[in-house]
């Protein structure tokens, strides 16, 4: 990638890829008296037959002692996630709409929800994430956001948040904005973070 400056951020610029004929732009950029981060991606179609993509931002991140997922009122996925990879989630809960989880230490999990804000609660700071929503057929079955959780003894995590799926052409241009906020813990309970992180109203970035 190459980086410029740009007004409060900075631009990385990708070369094309030869296998999608697409380059990569994604504007970063620090909100003003906030502590808030934008990331708008966007995808420029420069060479090549026509291809089918979605805007996929992933967040690697260290182990948290929480992560969660607000789910919409009416899921469009039978039990609100769905599982893409492994066994079922470490320390799964849910309540007051949030699906939560910690690291899996043993197996590879990933899951696959349409809630469009997730937050990872560490022992100091809470991460929030919220993905741009709107219409269309999203990858996985409906994916807008997943989350990726790695065994020991590398122990990350990748929060991801998902647009819909789109033919691109030659001269096309897709973009999406995923913006994160954060904030001091404020509760001893990671579950109770999580909760209030996710039903604080929704910010303006997305």
């Amino acid at each position: 990638m190459e980086a410029t400056e740009a007004a409060g951020g900075i631009v990385l610029t990708s070369s094309i890829d030869p296998a999608f004929g697409i380059q990569i732009v994604r504007h970063v950029e620090l909100v003003p008296g906030e502590p808030v981060m934008r990331i708008r991606t966007e995808f420029h179609k420069l060479a090549g037959s026509h291809v089918t993509v979605a805007v996929w931002t992933i967040t690697e991140m260290p182990e948290p002692e929480r992560i969660g997922i607000l789910l919409p009122e009416e899921s469009q996925l039978a039990d609100g996630y769905i599982r893409l990879m492994g066994p079922e989630p470490a320390g799964f809960k849910f309540e007051n709409g949030v699906l939560s989880l910690i690291r899996h230490d043993r197996e590879l999990v990933k899951i696959g929800s349409d809630g469009a804000s997730m937050v990872w609660v560490g022992r100091n700071s809470v991460v929030r994430i919220d993905a741009q929503q709107g219409p269309g057929e999203y990858p996985d079955g409906g994916c807008v956001t997943q989350v990726y959780t790695n065994p020991d003894p590398q122990n990350y995590v990748e929060l991801e948040t998902m647009g819909p799926l789109v033919t691109m052409r030659e001269g096309d241009i897709i973009e999406r904005t995923t913006a994160y906020r954060v904030t001091p813990r404020s509760k001893p309970d990671s579950q109770a973070d999580a909760i209030q992180a996710l039903w604080r109203q929704h910010f303006q970035g997305c």
